[in-house]
């Protein structure tokens, strides 16, 4: 678990520095916050492909409302490097160009936003956890 938390906070600290460029943005895209409520049944650390897809759907639609105005290409306020970093446009595949450097930097995005449901902050924590045992050390 240790070894875990310094990958964790050395990924935070990089993803950081790359997408430093996102947070000045002061444009709000017109992008309405969605919440989803995720019944207590189906919250579970089981490592599955349902559950995978069902964490990774509601994390792309959290992250919509929080980082849309940059990482979804079909908007005008998308940024280049952001859109390279993950695009929230290309539905169940979102996730497919992030790398262990982006996993934490997407857990500090999302802290204290305090819109983010309980539930949905542990799919958030599944799906991220998941996704970074998919990925090669």
């Amino acid at each position: 678990m240790f070894q875990y938390t310094k990958i964790v906070v050395f990924f935070s600290a990089s993803f950081f520095l790359v997408i430093k460029g996102c947070i000045r943005d002061t444009h709000v895209s017109k992008v309405d916050p969605v919440l989803v409520t995720i019944p207590s049944e189906t919250i579970t650390t089981t490592v599955n492909e349902d559950s995978f897809k069902t964490h990774s759907e509601t994390t792309r639609k959290v992250l919509i409302t929080f980082c849309g105005s940059c990482h979804q290409s079909s908007l005008e306020t998308h940024k280049p490097a952001a859109i390279a970093i993950f695009d929230l446009d290309k539905g169940k595949y979102w996730h497919a160009t992030l790398i262990h450097d982006h996993i934490e930097g997407i857990e500090n995005r999302i802290e204290n936003k305090s819109p983010i449901t309980r539930e949905q902050l542990h799919a958030i924590e599944v799906f991220l956890e998941l996704k970074a045992s998919q990925l090669k050390p």
